[in-house]
C-alpha cells in the first residue's frame, strides 16, 4: 500500500469527525476575566476550560453549555447567597503583623488620613479634631499609635488639598475612561461679592447605575466665558466636549438665551448637545407667577402671620393658652422661604390644622390690634370665609405640584420618566379646570359665600388654572419634545425597535445598528423579568448590561449612556451650595477657597464609608507615602486632547 493508500480515510470516518467537530464548535471556556470581575472575583475559582468552582459553597459546576450563564445562575441561587450571608456574618480575624518602625508609621499616618477623612465628611472642625488628637493619647495611654497621632490646621488642610482631594478626583476620571457620554452641570453661587462656579458631572455606570461627582470649583472668570473656562477644564482633565449629552443649569437668560449664552457657546464645540433646563425650577415659577391671579395674597398672608409670632415671647405664651384651652398640643407656625415657593406648603398645613385656635386668638384682640390681612383672613366663620377658601384652593394646588417636584429632585430619576412626570401634572390641571373643581374644602365654602363672593373666586380660580397650563406649555414642548421619545429606555412599556431607532436618529449618536439590533433582541427576553424585581431604571439596566456579552463595545451601553446621563434637575448642583453654606458659615468662616475645593471634592467624589476608608488606604499606600511628605501625590489624568476652544468675543 503506498503513502496516499495509507492516508485514506474511510466514509463513516469522514462523518464521525464532521459530527465531533460540530459538537465542538459550540462549546463554551472558561475565561479568566470573570475572576476579575467584582460581582465574582470574591468566589469564582477555575478547575479546568469547561468547570468552574465556587470557593463559598464548594461546589463545582460546568459551563460547558452556558457559558457566563452558568456562573450568573449560580451566583443567583439561594445556596449560594446563603453562603455569602454567612460569610459576611463571620469574624474577621485580624492578622497579626511584626511592628517595624515603617509598619508603624503607616498606622500612624493611616489613621491621620482616616480622622482627617472623617472630620470633612462630617463637616467638623480642625480644631475639634486637633482637640481629639491630644485627647486620645490620654484616654488610650497604652497605644503607641494615639500617642503619635498629631494633625493640627495646617497639617489637615494639606492634607485635604495634596492627597485625599486629588486621589478623589483620580476615581472620578477612572469611571469615566469607561463611560461612553456625561453630562456637565454648572451654577453660581454668591457669597459676599464674589460668585463662585462648580463644574459636576453625571453620568450612568453599567456596573452601579447613575452617579455624580465635582470635577472642578472656580471663582474668577477673568477674560474667558463660562463655556470657554468648562471646555478648559474638561480639555485638563482629558475629556473631551464631544462627550457631553447635555448641558445643566437653571433657566436664565445668560445660559439659555438666544445670543451670547453658555448653551449657544459649547452648542458650536458640540453640535449634538442637548438643552436641559432645570424643571423643577420651571414648576416652582409656574406655581409662583398664576398664584397672582388670586386677589388674597396667600404667601403674604404667611409671611405676616409667622412674623406676628417669631420676635414676641410674650404672644407666643398668649397663644398657648388657647391652645391649652382646646386641649390641643401648641405647634409652632412654620416660616416659609421666599426662594423655594414649594415650602409654602408644610407651612400653609400647619396652619389649616391650626385655624379655629388662630381664629379664636385674633378675635380676642380685636380689629384695632391685628394687621389688616390678618384680621380679614380670621374674621368670618369657617365655614363662610372667602380667604379660607383661598388658602384651601392654594393648598389643594400645592400637593400636586408638590408631588411632581419631589419626583424629580430624587437622586435616581431619569430623563426617560420627565415627560410621563410632566405630562401627569398638565393632565391633572387640565381636568381641573374643565370640571371646575378647586378641593372639597374650598367647594363647601362656596356654597356658604354669596353669589358675588362665589363668582369672584370662580372668576380668579380659572385664571390660576389657566395660567399654570400655559406656563407649563410655554417651557415644555408637550407634543415634539425629545424627552417623550426617550421615555422608551424607562423599559416600563415594551420596547419597539422603531422607538429605538427614531431615538437614535433624533440624538444624532454614531452607532452600529446592526449590532444595536442584535443587543436589542436580547433585551426584549430580559426586560419583563427585570421591570418585576426592580423599580428604579437605572438599576433595570445595570442588571440588563449583566446579561449582556463584550459590554465594553455595546452599542446599547452608548445609547443608554447618553441618555441617563441627562439630568432633569439642578438638584446636584443645589446640594454644593448647602455644603457650600456648611462651610463657610457665621462660625467657620475662614478657610480658604482651595481647602473648600478640596472638602467638596472628597466629600462628594469618594463614595466610601468611613469604617471602610482604612482599609482603602492600605490598598493605596502612596497616598500613606503622599501624607507623610515623601513624595507629592499627583492625580493621574488622561493626556489632554487637543481641541479648539473658543474666547470670548
Amino acid at each position: 500500500m503506498d503513502a496516499g493508500e495509507g492516508n485514506s480515510v474511510t466514509g463513516s470516518e469522514v462523518n464521525l469527525i464532521t459530527s465531533s467537530v460540530k459538537k465542538r464548535k459550540y462549546y463554551c471556556y472558561f475565561k479568566d476575566e470573570w475572576c476579575k470581575e467584582d460581582a465574582f472575583k470574591n468566589w469564582l475559582r477555575k478547575i479546568d476550560g469547561m468547570t468552574a468552582e465556587c470557593i463559598l459553597c464548594h461546589q463545582g459546576f460546568s459551563i460547558k453549555y452556558e457559558g457566563r450563564r452558568a456562573v450568573t445562575s449560580h451566583a443567583d441561587s439561594s445556596k449560594h447567597r446563603e453562603s455569602e450571608k454567612q460569610q459576611k456574618d463571620l469574624p474577621q480575624i485580624p492578622v497579626l503583623l511584626p511592628e517595624t518602625d515603617e509598619y508603624q508609621e503607616d498606622m500612624v499616618t493611616a489613621a491621620e488620613l482616616g480622622q482627617v477623612y472623617h472630620n470633612i465628611v462630617h463637616q467638623l472642625s480642625y480644631a475639634s479634631q486637633a482637640c481629639a488628637y491630644k485627647t486620645l493619647s490620654r484616654i488610650l495611654p497604652d497605644s503607641a499609635v494615639a500617642k503619635k497621632m498629631s494633625c493640627g490646621l495646617a497639617k489637615a488642610t494639606t492634607i485635604a488639598e495634596t492627597v485625599l482631594a486629588p486621589k478623589s478626583q483620580e476615581l472620578l476620571l477612572k469611571d469615566l475612561e469607561e463611560v461612553p457620554f456625561f453630562s456637565v452641570g454648572s451654577d453660581a453661587y454668591n457669597k459676599g461679592s464674589r460668585q463662585y462656579f462648580p463644574v459636576t458631572i453625571r453620568y450612568f455606570s453599567a456596573t452601579e447605575g447613575i452617579k455624580h461627582g465635582l470635577l472642578d470649583f472656580y471663582s474668577e472668570l477673568s477674560s474667558d466665558s463660562v463655556a470657554s473656562r468648562i471646555a478648559t477644564i474638561l480639555q485638563e482633565n482629558g475629556l473631551s466636549v464631544t462627550r457631553m449629552a447635555s448641558y445643566m443649569i437653571d433657566n436664565a437668560s445668560v445660559d439659555f438665551g438666544k445670543h451670547w449664552a453658555v448653551f449657544q457657546d459649547l452648542k458650536q464645540l458640540n453640535g449634538g448637545l442637548i438643552q436641559v433646563g432645570c424643571m423643577g425650577h420651571v414648576i416652582h415659577n409656574c406655581l409662583k407667577k398664576a398664584m397672582r391671579a388670586l386677589s388674597f395674597d396667600v404667601e403674604t398672608f404667611i409671611f405676616k402671620l409667622y412674623s406676628e409670632f417669631s420676635s414676641s415671647t410674650k404672644k407666643i405664651d398668649s397663644l398657648m393658652s388657647f391652645y391649652e384651652f382646646v386641649e390641643t398640643e401648641y405647634k409652632d407656625v412654620l416660616q416659609h422661604v421666599t426662594t423655594r415657593w414649594l415650602s409654602l406648603l408644610p407651612a400653609v398645613d400647619r396652619i389649616l390644622e391650626s385655624w379655629s385656635v388662630l381664629r379664636a386668638y385674633f378675635s380676642s384682640l380685636g380689629e384695632d390690634e391685628c394687621l389688616k390681612i390678618l384680621w380679614e383672613a380670621f374674621r368670618v366663620e369657617e365655614h363662610a370665609s372667602l380667604p379660607l377658601c383661598y388658602v384651601h384652593f392654594v393648598h389643594n394646588l400645592m400637593r400636586i405640584f408638590s408631588e411632581s417636584v419631589k419626583k424629580l429632585e430624587c437622586d435616581h430619576i431619569t430623563c426617560t420618566e420627565l415627560h410621563s412626570v410632566l405630562e401627569n401634572l398638565h393632565a391633572k390641571l387640565k381636568r381641573r379646570k374643565e370640571d371646575k373643581f378647586y378641593g372639597k374644602s374650598s367647594q363647601i365654602i362656596l356654597s356658604n359665600i354669596s353669589a358675588f363672593e362665589n363668582r369672584k373666586f370662580t372668576e380668579e380660580a380659572e385664571k390660576t388654572l389657566s395660567r399654570c397650563i400655559a406656563y407649563l406649555e410655554q417651557w415644555y414642548y408637550f407634543e415634539t419634545s425629545i424627552f417623550e421619545q426617550m421615555a422608551v429606555l424607562s423599559l416600563n412599556n415594551e420596547v419597539k425597535w422603531f422607538d429605538l431607532v427614531t431615538l437614535v436618529t433624533a440624538l444624532c449618536i454614531d452607532i452600529d445598528i446592526d449590532q444595536l439590533y442584535n443587543e436589542y433582541c436580547v433585551l426584549q427576553k430580559l426586560r419583563e423579568e427585570i421591570v418585576s424585581k426592580e423599580q428604579k431604571v437605572d438599576q433595570r439596566w445595570v442588571k440588563v448590561f449583566r446579561q449582556i456579552p463584550e459590554r465594553a463595545d455595546s452599542q446599547l451601553l452608548k445609547l443608554v449612556s447618553f441618555v441617563l446621563s441627562i439630568p432633569v434637575s439642578n438638584t446636584f448642583c443645589e446640594k454644593i451650595y448647602n455644603l457650600m453654606a456648611q462651610l463657610w458659615s457665621k462660625d467657620k468662616n475662614r478657610l480658604s477657597n482651595s481647602v473648600v475645593k478640596a472638602e467638596l471634592q472628597v466629600q462628594l467624589n469618594f463614595n466610601i464609608s468611613c469604617a471602610d476608608f482604612h482599609e482603602f488606604l492600605y490598598k493605596n499606600p502612596e497616598l500613606l507615602r503622599a501624607a507623610r511628605g515623601e513624595q507629592e501625590y499627583k492625580c493621574k489624568k488622561e493626556e489632554p486632547e487637543d481641541e479648539d476652544i473658543p474666547q470670548a468675543p
